[in-house]
């Protein structure tokens, strides 16, 4: 509670900064903001390409599968890069901890917000290319996009819990980016990105799978906001349950490095 009170008090800080971070990715560029449209929507393009003439791929049911792969890659898009982001954010912004009496985790939170930012401008690419597959007949428009502010939650908690751990254990760790790398690479394969639980043969893998603790965030993302069904009761619950022990063991473990933070950065 300690760092939610404390982003609460300082929430105006951590607005100026999200907008000053992306004004300043955005910076020199022709088409600025646009780009978080355009980027999610050449990617889509690109999928669409190679997995429908080059390398054609199916999931069980009647959704394309480039539209099943970028429905999963859009939230994984948003927690890695926050991730890797918040593996720096504090060593970049040192001279600011160091010479102005500014909280350490409004930092990590600006990450988290501004990737949100970016998440949120890719999402009409996503609801947009369902429509035009409702059109065409391939697919059903999903009804269950209004369940989509809750999945999305859930991931801003599980994403933020993670990186105040990671910026601050990066903080006294200098190698834990390039584990994180590895890390998530691991984490993407082993998390129904590419591929459904339904289409490992293997049972005992299966349940390895089904107890990653991304799975679920992912699973309950993919059905409201593309297969259009309500996720399950237990289903629900494993991905709140995981949320709320990545909030609160990342935030205990920012609170117990945060006094070391402005002298080792």
């Amino acid at each position: 509670m300690g760092v939610l009170a404390s982003l609460y008090r300082q929430r105006g800080l951590v607005a100026v900064l999200v907008a000053r971070d992306l004004k300043a990715r955005y910076r020199g560029t022709f088409l600025g903001y646009l780009w978080s449209l355009l980027n999610p929507l050449l990617l889509l393009a690109v999928y669409t390409a190679v997995f429908t003439f080059v390398i054609p791929a199916r999931v069980p049911g009647a959704v394309p599968y480039p539209l099943f792969l970028f429905a999963g890659l859009l939230p994984w898009l948003f927690g890695s890069g926050t991730l890797l982001d918040a593996a720096v954010v504090l060593s970049d912004n040192g001279p600011l901890l160091k010479k102005v009496v500014c909280a350490p985790e409004v930092f990590p939170a600006v990450t988290v917000l501004s990737h949100l930012v970016h998440h949120l401008l890719a999402l009409p690419v996503l609801l947009a290319a369902t429509a035009a597959a409702a059109g065409f007949g391939l697919v059903r428009f999903p009804w269950t996009v209004a369940l989509l502010p809750f999945a999305l939650l859930l991931w801003v908690v599980a994403t933020a819990g993670v990186a105040l751990a990671v910026a601050a254990l990066a903080v006294h760790f200098r190698d834990l980016k390039d584990l994180l790398h590895n890390l998530l690479n691991l984490f993407f394969f082993a998390t129904p990105i590419i591929y459904t639980l339904d289409m490992i043969p293997v049972r005992a893998l299966r349940r390895v799978i089904l107890a990653n603790p991304v799975t679920p965030l992912i699973q309950v993302y993919r059905d409201v906001v593309l297969l259009g069904r309500v996720p399950s009761v237990l289903m629900w619950a494993w991905a709140a349950t995981v949320a709320l022990v990545c909030w609160v063991v990342g935030a205990w473990i920012f609170s117990r490095l945060r006094e070391t933070i402005a002298e080792t950065v």
